[in-house]
């Protein structure tokens, strides 16, 4: 989680897919529900660090559906808002960077996207979007 001032980008939160040996996850780091889990941590971690942890627990029941926080929001504090910068990245359907945001958006960060590069997401020949997690 990086955010720009003047001086220059300051990073304010970060998590990378070997601290998931910490708890128990040594094989398959680079997978798509690694992934998952890495975006997991940095949402909860960001959330502990500015104070939103009790009020953001995230997704209770995770089962692939869309999850967004904005729609429940608290009446004392509003969601940590962030927006996906993939950089060079290609954006095809399941591509593992997608993993990273449905995980930050289970830990209880408000990401504004759509579930068009989620994999189970596919469009039929009537133009009907189906999503099937």
């Amino acid at each position: 989680m990086i955010y720009a001032t003047l001086k220059g980008d300051k990073v304010l939160c970060a998590a990378e897919s070997k601290e998931l040996r910490r708890f128990g996850l040594t094989a398959g780091l680079s997978n798509y529900s690694s992934c998952y889990a890495t975006g997991l941590l940095l949402a909860r971690r960001l959330l502990k660090k500015v104070g939103l942890e009790e009020k953001y627990k995230g997704n209770t029941k995770v089962d692939g559906t869309v999850y967004d926080v904005s729609e429940k929001p608290n009446e004392e504090r509003r969601p940590f808002m962030a927006l996906l910068d993939i950089g060079l990245v290609r954006t095809t359907v399941g591509n593992r960077v997608f993993g990273c945001l449905k995980g930050a958006t289970d830990g209880g960060l408000y990401v504004p996207h759509n579930n068009k590069r989620f994999p189970g997401f596919t469009k039929s020949k009537e133009d009907k979007e189906n999503y099937n997690a």
